[in-house]
């Protein structure tokens, strides 16, 4: 008898956590991966997947996204799928006031695997027009922490906002929520913003704590006025602070990242900040997009899966589940095609660069179950005159 339900066969296999870049069979038995090898028998096996021609990684891994629909912001992640993506991560969409039913009705149903940042602020994150921070008072340390440890399997810190979302009061709404990510013994996601003291903010971040919109261009505090990148970047990345791209429709631009690279200073990893307003025109994001344009950049291919698989899992703590191909981790995996062409890639200003390789996806396997790209169904959220004001805004740069 055959030792797997599925075997997928023929692909070029990339497993940075592995070192693993060429031809590979993928055994796969009871949901985990059971074995990665050039050759493996299929007599007998179920269910062969033939992907010669095709590529073949783990699953991808989203460290920022909004996926609660309480709010204005969240979308149904099982959008995720048609991606590649298998673990998604919700970047504060609920606070410790919603949290309870983000996970009864989204977290445990959802066919991707869903993991949250809880907000410090006691709703999350709810309307773009009433930002959540304007009134200190929302935020409630102690709360979100003893949240945060209610939940293990599925909490994996705390998020807040600074800039406009703040008001005056950024740095100190920044120490609250440090305070609550001490208790829990947790990283802090912090999204900066135009209007966010970056400088200051890196000074306070601790190893493992994320500062997401690291590429963001309006007004970058990361960046002296003659585009070199201010000293609190490289002390804060000496000390183990995780820079993420969270591309959103208002967070990447092409001449930060331009500079950071002339600076050979690179993301830890690529997140898309899929929301309401990022995942339809005028700029319809997804992972392997954000992908595509850091291919567009510069990265080579192996880079780019390493900052979409094992490196989040290994800010999350949990490397040895997702983001790799290794026997006995999920059995996560995106099949896709790296095709070459004249592609125009546009950053949130809406500026264009001409790239040559889009990432683009064929097929997802799901704790071992087998998904077709643009096949998997999911609900938006109907829009409002304001939503319509807001995409708008967007599309006028």
């Amino acid at each position: 008898m055959t030792p797997f339900d599925l075997i997928v066969k023929g692909g070029h296999v990339i497993d940075p956590s592995q070192g693993i870049d060429g031809l590979f069979d993928v055994g796969i038995a009871k949901g985990h991966i059971k074995s990665i090898a050039p050759e493996l028998p299929g007599a007998g096996c179920p269910d062969v997947c033939d992907v010669r021609g095709k590529y073949v990684c783990p699953g991808l891994v989203d460290l920022h996204g909004h996926w609660y629909e309480g709010g204005l912001y969240g979308i149904d992640a099982n959008v995720c799928l048609n991606h590649g993506v298998t673990t998604a991560v919700d970047a504060g969409s609920a606070g410790f006031g919603n949290f309870r039913d983000f996970r009864q009705k989204t977290i445990e149903k959802s066919l991707v695997d869903l993991l949250a940042f809880i907000h410090i602020s006691f709703l999350g994150l709810q309307a773009p027009f009433l930002e959540e921070l304007v009134d200190i008072r929302y935020a409630r340390p102690m709360e979100t922490a003893e949240t945060v440890l209610r939940n293990p399997r599925c909490a994996v810190g705390v998020k807040i906002r600074i800039g406009s979302m703040t008001g005056s009061h950024g740095i100190e709404a920044l120490e609250l929520a440090l305070q609550a990510a001490k208790e829990c013994r947790k990283p802090l996601m912090v999204h900066v913003s135009k209007g966010a003291p970056e400088a200051e903010v890196l000074r306070r971040l601790r190893p493992g704590d994320i500062l997401t919109h690291c590429f963001h261009g309006r007004n970058n505090g990361m960046l002296a006025p003659d585009g070199a990148f201010v000293p609190a970047v490289a002390k804060a990345r000496e000390l183990g602070v995780v820079f993420d791209v969270g591309h959103g429709c208002g967070s990447f631009a092409w001449e930060t990242a331009q500079k950071a690279f002339e600076h050979h200073f690179f993301p830890d990893t690529l997140s898309t900040d899929l929301h309401r307003y990022s995942v339809t025109e005028p700029l319809y994001i997804s992972l392997p997009n954000v992908m595509s344009k850091f291919l567009c950049l510069g990265m080579s291919l192996s880079d780019v899966i390493l900052k979409t698989t094992f490196a989040p899992a290994k800010v999350l703590g949990r490397e040895n589940e997702i983001g790799t191909l290794r026997p006995g981790a999920l059995a996560d995996l995106l099949i896709f095609d790296l095709v070459s062409g004249v592609y125009e890639f546009t950053d949130t200003h809406l500026r264009i660069r001409k790239g040559q390789l889009s990432i683009v996806p064929n097929r997802v396997i799901k704790n071992g179950i087998a998904y077709e790209s643009g096949k998997v169904l999911f609900q938006l959220r109907e829009l409002y005159d304001f939503d319509r004001e807001l995409l708008n805004q967007v599309a006028s740069g």
